[in-house]
């Protein structure tokens, strides 16, 4: 009895042994398939013109990740790779935002310009998405993500957030609208302020808990500012040009607005509750609202026009 209970000791060993190293394997290749994978894409990138790794878009996408995760580098650090994965949508989708406002705002009249400035429309979201699937290649546990930043950092985080608005609007953007205030528009926090009020109350969310409640209002935010962003600029189009540019920038802003919300909410732990394949059904949400919106009112010209 003793030699078999030996003999089946040396086969667990040896099974654990087996699965260390299987393991340390599959981090390996999952890494190897990390490098490969960025290397095309920036690749490709670079060899068609850069869209996703251009400055006004890789440049604010990286301020906004570097500012969320230097505070959860420290306070939280396991949490890291998780926390990009999951905010790297909703930063894709502020990014664009800001662009499409500072383009919608800029006093070129350059159609040539205006067309070549719409690919930061959607690289800067392209980029997100990227980061968003390829990142859990490095860190699988981001189906166990969790934070629960304390009150201390939660104030840093979000003043850290703000500070990377006015950082990248002012100086990167060079904006010539008058610092944070050419962001602010009064009927589109109307819309953002009710939506968020109703999800706060709204039936199957009582057991959420607030950062829960406000990161599904942001994403609320979005869809409402995609399909009334539709409906006004159709009604816009019918009364004539001088009612189109107010009625878009309204919805960008609106849609910008949300992705913040999403944003601030994700990093002080709004989606917690959720598990890695509610995160994607979440993303996926986010990204449908923006392209709904962006193909509907600034979609660039189709191959026929351009041939034309």
């Amino acid at each position: 009895m003793r030699g078999l209970s030996n003999h089946n000791l040396e086969w667990t060993i040896m099974d654990s042994e087996i699965a260390r190293h299987s393991a340390k394997s599959a981090t390996t290749f999952r890494k190897a398939a990390l490098i490969i994978a960025m290397a095309a894409i920036i690749y490709i990138d670079w060899d068609l013109g850069l869209a996703l790794f251009a400055f006004y878009s890789a440049g604010p996408f990286l301020i906004f990740m570097a500012a969320a995760a230097a505070c959860i580098a420290i306070w939280h650090k396991s949490q890291v790779i998780a926390l990009i994965s999951r905010a790297s949508v909703p930063v894709g989708m502020l990014v664009a935002a800001l662009n499409t406002v500072h383009m919608l705002t800029a006093q070129s009249t350059d159609v040539e310009t205006a067309m070549f400035a719409t690919r930061l429309v959607f690289a800067p979201l392209s980029l997100g998405i990227v980061f968003s699937y390829l990142l859990p290649l490095v860190d699988p546990a981001e189906a166990n993500f969790n934070l629960t930043p304390s009150g201390t950092e939660q104030l840093t985080i979000v003043t850290l957030t703000l500070t990377a608005v006015y950082v990248i609007w002012t100086f990167l953007f060079q904006s010539e609208l008058n610092a944070l205030s050419g962001l602010i528009d009064s009927s589109a926090v109307l819309i953002s302020v009710a939506v968020m009020a109703i999800c706060m109350i709204y039936p199957g969310n009582e057991n959420l808990s607030l950062l829960e409640k406000i990161a599904r209002s942001g994403l609320f935010i979005c869809v409402m500012a995609a399909v009334l962003g539709v409906a006004f600029y159709s009604s816009a189009a019918a009364k004539g040009l001088n009612f189109i540019g107010p009625t878009v920038l309204l919805s960008v802003l609106t849609i910008l607005y949300g992705s913040f919300i999403v944003f601030v909410a994700t990093i002080l732990g709004g989606q917690s509750s959720m598990d890695a394949k509610e995160g994607r059904y979440f993303d996926w949400h986010l990204i449908e609202s923006w392209v709904f919106l962006a193909l509907m009112l600034m979609a660039p010209r189709t191959l026929i026009e351009m041939i034309q």
